[in-house]
């Protein structure tokens, strides 16, 4: 954001009207299925129900596949980081491990016979301002960074193939939230 002053940050949580017009990385492919589910990811993770949100997303058009794990001839991608609300949780490295651990857990149980996609999962460096920016502050933590892959012979089937793989990834991150209002977070510090 600093180096390029067209990015800048949309609090979706209060603003959820500019998710359908801001994501400009969407908008030359609203006319495909897979935008609207990811709109429907998007909308939902930064909602009042869902007790994460997210910072940002990418989306990457289709290009030539060269991961030969994948025999298709074609690829797009995308990103999605998501954090925790409860901005301190996103300090705490337990809280984050359960997140990854449990969105892939989630993720990888959803439909074990689909190989036209997949979800990377990382942690992203982050610092929360919330909390402060000097040393021992607690301001330094993570957000979770979900990668989407989604493969396919031709644009079609790769974009077919993104929609189930954001699917799979609400799905998942519902479960996950479920969990959460569930308390099973909180019983990591008991």
């Amino acid at each position: 954001m600093v180096s390029d002053e067209s990015s800048v940050y949309m609090d979706f949580k209060r603003q959820p009207k500019l998710i359908r017009s801001a994501l400009e990385d969407l908008l030359p492919f609203n006319t495909w299925d897979f935008v609207e589910q990811f709109y429907s990811l998007i909308e939902w993770v930064n909602g009042s129900s869902s007790l994460l949100e997210s910072n940002d997303c990418v989306f990457n058009a289709v290009e030539d596949n060269r991961d030969q794990q994948y025999p298709y001839a074609k690829k797009c991608s995308a990103r999605l980081m998501i954090l925790f609300r409860d901005i301190p949780e996103n300090c705490q490295a337990k809280s984050i491990n359960w997140l990854m651990n449990n969105i892939q857990s989630m993720a990888s149980s959803m439909k074990p016979s689909f190989n036209a996609g997949a979800i990377g999962l990382s942690q992203s460096p982050t610092c929360y301002l919330a909390l402060g920016d000097k040393p021992d502050t607690g301001g330094m933590g993570h957000q979770v960074t979900l990668n989407f892959f989604a493969y396919g012979n031709n644009e079609q089937d790769c974009y077919e193939s993104m929609k189930d793989v954001l699917k799979i990834a609400q799905h998942a991150l519902l479960r996950v939230n479920m969990r959460i209002k569930n308390g099973d977070v909180d019983a990591l510090y008991r």
